[in-house]
């Protein structure tokens, strides 16, 4: 994860409209050092043309960069910032507290562990479709969880819906709406659950 912040000479977080530097952080075993060091001032220039070209040639220096954190941030400059595909964070102080604030609301990606057995997951009618009865693949014994079992379906490039006979809505499917991904559950005719998770709303 790397993340800038604009500094003013005394190291704290400043307003872009004052002259400072963009630090681009990366975050290593847990700290944060500084990868980058971008100075920027808005000063000198009169016209929009100007400001817009000196703001993207500095983001054009950190494309790998999805978040930045000033002090204030106002019109045509969040503007050009949303465009670039950045989250915006406004915070005062030294960098370190945003930072890891940051870091913290950020989703941990699933990692798959195992591999469905293959007997439990049937394609749909359309591409990137499946059907998969979780309540016999966890019986079928070894130590897989629900999560080890399905995200590797979910992590698929085709992916876009998966239909599970379950006898509960697992607890981390509460999470797959930060990766826009929606969950819907209804009750089966044999008594247990019906679960569709979708790259569209059901």
């Amino acid at each position: 994860m790397k993340i800038a912040v604009f500094l003013n000479e005394q190291g704290v977080i400043a307003a872009l409209t004052e002259p400072g530097t963009v630090m681009l952080y990366t975050r290593e075993n847990q700290h944060w050092r500084i990868c980058r060091e971008m100075p920027f001032t808005l000063a000198g220039t009169t016209s929009l043309a100007e400001i817009r070209q000196h703001t993207l040639a500095m983001l054009a220096l950190m494309p790998e960069c999805r978040h930045f954190i000033a002090r204030e941030i106002h019109g045509a400059l969040l503007a050009w910032f949303d465009g670039s595909g950045l989250t915006m964070w406004q915070s005062a102080g030294t960098p370190e507290v945003a930072l890891n604030l940051i870091a913290q609301q950020q989703p941990a990606p699933p990692e798959p562990v195992a591999q469905l057995p293959q007997a439990f997951v049937h394609a749909g009618p359309n591409p990137g479709e499946f059907h998969v009865d979780l309540i016999a693949a966890l019986r079928c014994g070894g130590s897989h969880t629900s999560k080890q079992l399905l995200v590797p379906l979910m992590q698929q490039e085709s992916f876009t819906r998966l239909e599970i006979r379950c006898d509960h809505v697992p607890k981390w499917f509460d999470r797959l709406a930060e990766y826009q991904l929606f969950v819907v559950s209804d009750c089966a005719p044999d008594g247990n659950l019906q679960v569709v998770v979708s790259k569209k709303v059901p």
